[in-house]
């Protein structure tokens, strides 16, 4: 999409909204691109192969959602899945460990069992992590510099996942990042 058509885009979905506000009604409006309808939308329905996954206010869905493809699906660039194993100490992953946070503890007494865990991207960052915050090693592999922020690709044992931070890291492919 060439420049001037994203700068349309943008000042349609803006259009859009003002008319919205101004007529003060109900309006229906499909589409498949989910930055629209967050930032369009009062009331957003998820539909995933024509069933109903999640109905419910932008916000809502980005810090609630209800399963997998709402949450990877709001959002962007998309969460970060991975899958772990319920340890004694922590969610064992490929590569690293998070600790169990206090409203999770009742998983402790799965030990052994599979789970997939979510992050956002822009939850991460670099830098020393204090003792109750998960620490993940990670190698920048692919870094796009974005102006303000770094959309960071990185392998974490047998992960890929994604990280967005301050363009004042100036990370490169190859660093060692502590997220």
């Amino acid at each position: 999409m060439c420049s001037s058509d994203l700068k349309l885009r943008v000042q349609t979905r803006a259009e859009i909204a003002r008319l919205h506000q101004r007529l003060k009604t109900t309006i229906v409006y499909v589409t498949h691109d989910q930055v629209e309808a967050m930032t369009m939308g009062t009331r957003i329905a998820v539909m995933s192969k024509a069933k109903l996954q999640q109905v419910g206010a932008p916000q809502d869905l980005y810090d609630r959602p209800v399963n997998k493809f709402v949450a990877g699906f709001i959002g962007s660039p998309a969460m970060n899945f991975v899958e772990a194993t319920v340890g004694s100490s922590g969610l064992q992953m490929s590569g690293f460990s998070i600790p169990v946070p206090a409203a999770f503890k009742g998983l402790g007494s799965e030990s052994g069992r599979s789970v997939t865990v979510g992050f956002r991207p822009e939850h991460l960052d670099l830098g020393t992590a204090s003792s109750n915050v998960a620490s993940i090693a990670a190698t920048a592999d692919v870094v796009e510099y974005l102006g303000n922020e770094e959309l960071i690709h990185a392998s974490v044992g047998d992960n890929d996942i994604v990280a967005i931070v301050s363009a004042s890291h100036r990370v490169r492919p190859g660093d060692a990042l502590n997220l």
